[in-house]
């Protein structure tokens, strides 16, 4: 199929050895440089946005930078890009917090057909699932900027090495992390160099911080989430068209470069950006063992394997494919960061 097997290997766990740390390389020279900083340019004339964000990202830029002075060189005066208008919010607990869709109760039919053009074997069985309950859904993945507010609040320590796709190949990098990623970020940058133990912190800083249970989807619920009451290959038709989402093969700018500013593109039918593509999510779920029985009420896999837990969305280095809607993989949570793993959060209601 022609697809980047070994860009995804690491995220869908198709190489289950650990990767050991190589030597640190070059930062991008003057000529990768300026490609990216050439197609960022590029980006932000195909996607105008209006000014309704400008006071709230500035702040949050701000305190990005405030809260990782030792970034400040790699992050400082960043272009800004404003998202698309967003819909009324239906919660939120503040401007250092992420905004909340109510996503409604209802059912779906979870996975696959095999006739399905271009099915992964990680698609899963067709089955009927039914969600009766609403829950709240972040609108995008955790920005950098939300997720400064709590490095700033906490000192928690990401790490100081992510596994990262530059111009030499992909592989550990020492001094790569969620805001020192090799490219000029701001603080709609989703969040990614995400392990499994950097999500779960920012969720326990979140639900102490505001008094509200925050949580991650589970695999059904992001599936359902995902699709907004569609039933076609990807919630916007059947075929992958051009920005709709941000992949290898999805017509943006910044394809197969690094992730699009959080909200870039228009959100699905539940008001929820960037679902599809940009960066796999960490889910609540562990890997199911083959054939297990799993929930069909929404709730999460908690049985199985949980030294590794599902991902879902693909991401901007992922041909169409990875895209699927009813595609999940898993990571295992003693493997490296990546620059394609990010995360977005959920209440119950």
């Amino acid at each position: 199929m022609g697809l980047h097997w070994r860009r995804i290997s690491a995220v869908a766990a198709l190489a289950a050895t650990s990767l050991a740390a190589v030597a640190a390389s070059a930062f991008d020279d003057g000529a990768w440089l300026k490609q990216r900083q050439e197609r960022f340019s590029a980006y932000r004339t195909l996607h105008p946005h209006p000014d309704g964000a400008v006071a709230r990202i500035k702040a949050q830029t701000a305190k990005m930078l405030a809260a990782a002075p030792a970034m400040a060189a790699d992050v400082a005066s960043p272009p800004v890009i404003w998202r698309a208008s967003p819909k009324p919010l239906e919660l939120w607990d503040g401007a250092d917090f992420p905004e909340m869709v109510v996503v409604p109760a209802g059912e779906y039919t979870m996975g696959s057909p095999m006739s399905e053009p271009n099915r992964l074997p990680f698609e899963a069985p067709l089955r009927r699932v039914r969600i009766g309950y609403a829950f709240a859904v972040s609108k995008t993945p955790i920005t950098v900027g939300e997720y400064a507010r709590f490095v700033a609040d906490t000192h928690y320590d990401a790490g100081n090495s992510c596994w990262t796709h530059e111009k030499d190949g992909d592989k550990v990098r020492p001094g790569r992390g969620w805001a020192r990623l090799g490219f000029e970020e701001t603080g709609d940058t989703p969040a990614v160099c995400m392990s499994w133990n950097d999500v779960q912190a920012y969720l326990a800083w979140l639900s102490k911080t505001t008094g509200h249970a925050y949580r991650l989807l589970s695999d059904t619920e992001y599936e359902y989430a995902n699709r907004a009451g569609t039933t076609t290959l990807y919630w916007w038709g059947d075929e992958i068209g051009l920005n709709h989402a941000n992949c290898d093969g999805c017509g943006s700018a910044l394809a197969n470069i690094h992730p699009a500013p959080a909200g870039s593109f228009a959100p699905n039918p539940f008001g929820l950006y960037d679902t599809t593509g940009n960066g796999w999510e960490w889910l609540a779920d562990c890997a199911a063992d083959a054939g297990a029985a799993t929930p069909v009420d929404g709730a999460p896999n908690l049985a199985g394997n949980c030294g590794k837990h599902m991902m879902r969305g693909g991401s901007w280095n992922n041909k169409p494919p990875f895209l699927h809607p009813a595609l999940h993989v898993g990571l295992d949570l003693s493997a490296p960061r990546y620059d394609v793993s990010a995360f977005r959060v959920a209440r119950t209601l």
